[in-house]
């Protein structure tokens, strides 16, 4: 089993789901664990990255009891990204209002965000990850995609280019 193609797409859902990249590193380090004591329940005729993406979702919603403390560390390194951006650049200064904006979803919200969006699943693979319907994922997607559109416009002028795209079955 080689989960070394796969350790960047952990780390990135895995920072979605905790918040913050001290915490994800330590999420994937733990599942990965996880993982190696359960290689032998491993299918190898089904892909990889989906079964290590379910260990660090479970990994993560066993170590629930941290989410409060998890959602303070989000807000305090929001706070340290805003003060560590170079003003003048204005792509930068962009990602930061997303990063914003992000962590002031609901993590559900964020979760499925990532998933399709950046991750590139599509909403059967989706679905399956999370043990929910593909309509709950569409359903979930688009407030989602509104929550997030919303937060951007909240906090700025109202004109926010931001196109939320992504999923392989996305329509647009």
């Amino acid at each position: 089993m080689d989960v070394i193609p796969h350790l960047e797409d952990l780390w990135r859902y895995g920072r979605v789901l905790t918040g913050n990249d001290s915490d994800a590193d330590d999420l994937v380090q733990e599942a990965l664990a996880r993982a190696l004591t359960m290689a032998a329940s491993y299918d190898t005729s089904r892909p990889l990255l989906p079964w290590l993406i379910t260990i660090v979702r479970n990994t993560f919603l066993t170590n629930a009891s941290r989410a409060v403390a998890t959602r303070q560390r989000m807000a305090s390194f929001a706070e340290l990204a805003e003060s560590a951006l170079p003003p003048s650049q204005e792509h930068s200064a962009e990602l930061a209002k997303v990063q914003r904006a992000l962590t002031r979803m609901p993590a559900e919200q964020a979760e499925i965000l990532h998933l399709v969006a950046v991750l590139g699943f599509t909403y059967s693979e989706t679905a399956n990850l999370l043990g929910v319907p593909a309509g709950t994922v569409m359903s979930r997607l688009s407030r989602a995609r509104a929550a997030l559109k919303q937060n951007l416009e909240d906090k700025e002028d109202g004109s926010s280019r931001l196109k939320i795209v992504g999923g392989r079955d996305a329509a647009y």
